[in-house]
């Protein structure tokens, strides 16, 4: 399966015969137990109790000590945490948690900048001295945003993702579920289905293989690994540069560079003569990785347990399938995947009322700023007929997340998915016993499902 026979076919779908089937099957039952949880849960410094219930620690930390507060010998107040982005703590650091606060923070980019926001983590996104896009500022930020924007995730290329790719793939892996539950077998959707959407789909849309996803999967799962052994993770970033250098070079070479697929896209995206590098290409490529296949099949795996979780919610959109925009939207504010994105401030200013030195790393908690309850009525509530306000789980501002399009593709498409073939599916144990946990990305450890008694 490659995005070429599937994006220059408009209108088709792709269909899955015995071979493809089987091997899909294979690459989900080989998924690495550890990568289908919160990867910083065990994290040295983090409270278990933090990681399980962010909100709860962080909007008490917000009302007695304010919007703005200060790291602290591992804590921010009195909520112990470790230091996600490993910034240079000889400078201060400060944790944002309200929504206006930090919707100030991001639209500002001359007082918070992105360069050397990451801290450790640059060094191992870095290909050959190029930085990825949300480590840029300035100009420099603006003509590779403007490449992506305007051409490389251009609106065909979104919609033939979508009908092409994305829905038909979902409904597969969600045909697949109802045969493993007809059969009496034990189905997880985040090793089922939300897992495996992601890495088929946007492995597709890189140009890499069916046949080659499960390398893809094993470095994913090492890459992040970083909380738990950052040597194995700093490899498999390594080798997830090797693998992309090697598929762009096989594509070059065979002069394949023209299939409707992201590589082909980058190849040819050209904005007033500024053009992408091999090295770029390759690098943006990994980027995909954490950027986009692990925040956004956990965002996918909150759907699913947000579904199963509200099974009366999920009934009405089984009824009336207009309704999973705002739930999607919905669950993206109720339960975000990535929870926290980091900025410097440029500059000595204050931000809600706190001064804030030149070089201190910032760490917006946009989780928990979207449980702000000053913004919505009992946010701690999933409810897909709420008042649409915007969330800050993609950000906003210039730096707002380049995927965002894509990733409520995905998501849409595999609720979607579960409302057409599997809606008499209901969770296989307690709301009580489904665990939560982590800072900088969040999804539940596992989401079991069987098939309502008839």
């Amino acid at each position: 399966m490659s995005a070429a026979t599937v994006l220059e076919n408009k209108g088709e779908v792709l269909v899955f015969d015995a071979d493809l089937a089987a091997l899909m099957d294979d690459i989900i039952k080989d998924i690495p137990d550890t990568q289908l949880s919160s990867p910083d849960h065990w994290v040295p410094g983090l409270d278990p109790e933090v990681s399980k219930n962010p909100y709860k620690h962080f909007t008490a930390l917000r009302k007695k000590s304010g919007e703005v507060v200060q790291y602290i010998d591992g804590k921010y107040g009195d909520v112990a945490v470790y230091n996600p982005f490993m910034h240079d703590l000889s400078t201060p650091n400060f944790a944002v948690l309200g929504y206006e606060a930090i919707r100030e923070m991001v639209k500002d980019s001359d007082r918070f900048i992105n360069s050397a926001a990451y801290g450790q983590h640059t060094k191992v996104q870095v290909v050959n001295g190029i930085v990825p896009v949300n480590e840029l500022d300035g100009e420099e930020h603006k003509q590779v945003r403007g490449m992506f924007d305007r051409q490389v995730f251009a609106k065909h290329f979104r919609t033939d993702f979508g009908e092409a790719i994305v829905a038909p793939t979902a409904a597969h892996l969600c045909q697949r579920i109802r045969i493993l539950l007809g059969a009496g077998e034990p189905v997880e959707l985040n090793r089922d289905l939300s897992l495996p959407l992601l890495y088929i789909t946007i492995g597709t849309i890189i140009g890499v293989p069916l046949e080659r996803i499960r390398t893809l999967v094993e470095l994913g799962d090492a890459a992040f690994s970083g909380a738990r052994d950052p040597m194995a993770a700093f490899e498999a970033i390594g080798k997830l540069a090797e693998f992309f250098t090697e598929r762009y070079e096989e594509r070059k070479a065979e002069e394949d560079l023209d299939s409707g697929d992201l590589m082909s896209a980058m190849s040819k995206a050209n904005l007033d003569g500024r053009t992408f590098s091999a090295d770029e290409i390759v690098m943006y490529c990994r980027f995909l990785l954490p950027g986009g296949i692990e925040t956004t099949w956990r965002q996918t795996a909150n759907m699913t347990l947000a579904m199963m979780s509200h099974p009366d919610q999920f009934d009405e959109i089984v009824k009336n399938q207009d309704l999973i925009p705002q739930a999607v939207e919905e669950v993206c504010r109720w339960m975000a995947s990535g929870f926290v994105v980091p900025r410097i401030a440029a500059k000595d200013t204050q931000l809600a009322g706190v001064d804030i030195p030149a070089g201190s790393s910032m760490v917006g908690v946009f989780g928990v700023a979207n449980h702000d309850e000053r913004i919505w009525e009992n946010p701690g509530a999933f409810d897909i007929h709420r008042k649409r306000i915007p969330h800050l789980t993609f950000s906003t501002g210039s730096h707002r997340c380049m995927g965002q399009s894509l990733a409520r593709i995905i998501v849409t498409e595999a609720l979607r998915a579960l409302t057409q073939h599997l809606s008499d599916i209901e969770l296989a144990i307690t709301n009580s016993d489904i665990v939560t946990t982590g800072l900088q990305i969040r999804c539940p450890n596992a989401v079991p499902v069987r098939l309502k008694a008839q």
